[in-house]
C-alpha cells in the first residue's frame, strides 16, 4: 500500500465537482497554490457541454454541493495526495473536520459522482 502525504489546506475556489484550487500549508510559513482533482471519482462536466443539458445540471449540483460542504468547514480541509493524474493535477482525497467520510466518498454516496474507471 502506497502511503500519501497529508497537508492542511484552504479552498481557493471550486472549479467543478471534482476539481478545486487550494492553498496548501507546507509548514514553516510556506504555502503552495495548486489545482487538485478528487482522487478515484468523476463528476458530470460543466465545461464543454451545453448549459441546458442534463450533464451540466448534474455537474452544477455536484459543484454546489462541494462549495457548501467546504463552506460548512470554514473552507479548511486536509488533503492527502500520492501522485499526479493525467492532466498533471494532484489527485487528492479530501478530509473535512465534521465527517468521518471523505468528500470523495460523500459525492459517490449521494450519487453526484461515479467511481473512476
Amino acid at each position: 500500500m502506497e502511503i500519501g502525504y497529508r497537508y492542511r489546506a484552504k479552498l481557493g475556489r471550486v472549479v467543478d465537482g471534482d476539481t478545486m484550487d487550494v492553498v496548501i500549508d507546507l509548514g514553516f510559513y510556506v504555502e503552495l497554490r495548486e489545482r487538485v482533482r478528487l482522487a478515484g471519482i468523476n463528476t458530470p462536466e460543466i465545461y464543454r457541454v451545453t448549459k441546458d443539458s442534463e450533464e451540466y445540471k448534474k455537474g452544477m449540483e455536484a459543484k454546489e454541493y462541494v462549495e457548501k460542504r467546504l463552506n460548512e468547514n470554514g473552507n479548511e480541509l486536509i488533503i492527502e495526495t500520492k501522485k499526479r493524474g493525467k492532466w498533471r493535477r494532484w489527485l487528492a482525497t479530501i478530509y473535512l473536520n465534521d465527517s468521518s467520510k471523505t468528500l470523495n466518498e460523500e459525492l459517490v454516496e449521494k450519487g453526484m459522482a461515479e467511481p473512476a474507471k
